[in-house]
């Protein structure tokens, strides 16, 4: 129990005589509990209670006898401080049935980083962020077996860190449908590559237990962050993405794909679309009149317009005619399904990844995945001179520290053919002959 508090009324038996007869005395525990004494009008002695005023209701329970005349015994005598110890109990127990009236479980022993990923992931759920799957793959796989048991009070910043080095130090396991069990996907000796690509996936998974164990902090089932706010991920491990196609090799791949292929690839290139995002857009998600398509549930869980270019209104102007508003655009045709038959016409998850194989094979572009498409578009946005800001918004990004970090370094070259080319001329230095120019290159004359 908590420190018994201190009530010059209600401490001694003495204390408790100067209280008026045939009256209820009360001293409040906290917000709206408090424990009261009766003394009768007949000088028998008093008896404790419990009060509590919750939700405009007033409950209350008779505690027992108090040690008035006689010594107390703990359970029909009570002394002040047993009274206000069993008062304590009586509202945690009514506290912990009020919530589990509600649905919320009570934590019974030490909070647990299990418990702590189980609370972010529902956070997550709730507020409808969209890379629920994915962590909730890297906390089963790697959060859970390993510190999935130990409280949070017992963590430390050794633990961790011995942690993440052992998750970095493991290949990448592969599942899928109809694998028994996940398979590894190293050789026996991994490539450099490999090795940088490990740690930056653990970093990310890293950044996933942090932002478990944050909440825990914030909901005060830990009282310090001492234990992993030090923690650091592995240093100079991000790569970004470089592989763009050109207008010609983008020509060339959409010319060898399939036909239904080939206009999602097409919406690919000129949307700068993901995907998924791309699979599940309707013809109602298209507005021909201001030439914009609505993404309404993207990865960050939040909706945009993309604005389509005169190409891209063509686009999807042939591919909406005549199609019921609840429609696909996209729709797959080429190949029955022997599986997920449930998606009829719709793209899949991994649908694209054969087709886009084949398809780079016959343009003779080289290797490229279906989210390469994506920063294609973005690329020719940035070359062409579009302020990194609305590269952004475009692609559905809250700032451009993603755009810089994948675009940037095409920026500079934009940047000064737009300065070369708005910028006019001052007049304000006399252009020498090119032909007749003389340069002094320095030394003795």
């Amino acid at each position: 129990m908590a420190k018994t508090k201190r009530s010059a009324k209600f401490d001694t038996s003495t204390a408790r005589k100067k209280l008026a007869r045939g009256k209820v005395h009360q001293e409040p525990l906290k917000d709206g509990q408090y424990l009261c004494y009766r003394k009768p009008e007949s000088g028998a002695a008093g008896s404790w209670s419990a009060r509590w005023r919750y939700e405009g209701q007033i409950l209350q329970t008779k505690l027992g006898a108090a040690d008035d005349h006689h010594a107390s015994d703990g359970e029909t005598i009570l002394s002040y401080k047993e009274a206000q110890d069993k008062a304590k109990k009586w509202f945690q127990e009514r506290t912990e049935q009020a919530l589990e009236g509600e649905g919320i479980t009570i934590q019974k022993g030490p909070y647990t980083v299990a418990q702590a990923v189980a609370d972010y992931l529902r956070e997550m759920k709730n507020k409808g962020r969209k890379s629920i799957a994915t962590s909730e793959s890297y906390a089963k796989t790697h959060i859970i077996p390993a510190l999935g048991e130990i409280p949070l009070a017992k963590l430390n910043k050794r633990k961790l860190e011995d942690w993440l080095s052992s998750v970095a130090a493991k290949p990448r396991m592969k599942t899928g449908f109809g694998m028994s069990e996940a398979t590894e996907t190293w050789a026996k000796k991994p490539t450099e590559d490999q090795l940088r690509a490990r740690k930056n996936t653990a970093n990310r998974i890293l950044s996933i237990l942090k932002a478990a164990l944050n909440l825990a902090l914030r909901n005060t089932k830990v009282s310090s962050h001492r234990a992993w706010i030090h923690v650091a991920p592995f240093e100079s491990v991000v790569k970004s993405r470089v592989r763009f196609l050109s207008q010609e090799e983008a020509q060339r791949l959409v010319n060898a794909c399939p036909p239904d292929f080939k206009s999602l690839v097409q919406g690919a290139l000129l949307t700068g679309a993901r995907y998924s995002e791309l699979a599940r857009l309707q013809v109602r998600d298209y507005n021909a009149t201001a030439g914009t398509i609505l993404i309404a549930e993207s990865k960050s869980g939040k909706s945009r317009q993309i604005v389509l270019t005169d190409e891209g209104r063509s686009l999807l102007d042939g591919l909406c005619a005549g199609k019921v508003a609840d429609a696909a655009v996209f729709q797959r045709d080429t190949w029955k399904r022997t599986l997920r038959k449930d998606l009829g016409s719709s793209w899949g998850h991994s649908d694209a990844a054969t087709f886009m194989e084949v398809s780079c094979k016959a343009a003779k572009v080289g290797s490229v995945r279906f989210h390469e498409l994506r920063h294609t578009y973005a690329s020719m946005l940035v070359n062409a001179g579009c302020p990194l800001v609305y590269v952004a918004a475009q692609l559905g990004h809250a700032d451009t520290r993603m755009v810089e970090k994948h675009y940037g370094h095409l920026a500079p070259n934009a940047l000064a053919d737009a300065v070369r080319k708005l910028m006019p001329d001052l007049g304000l230095v006399k252009r020498p002959k090119v032909a007749g120019l003389k340069i002094k290159t320095g030394g003795a004359s």
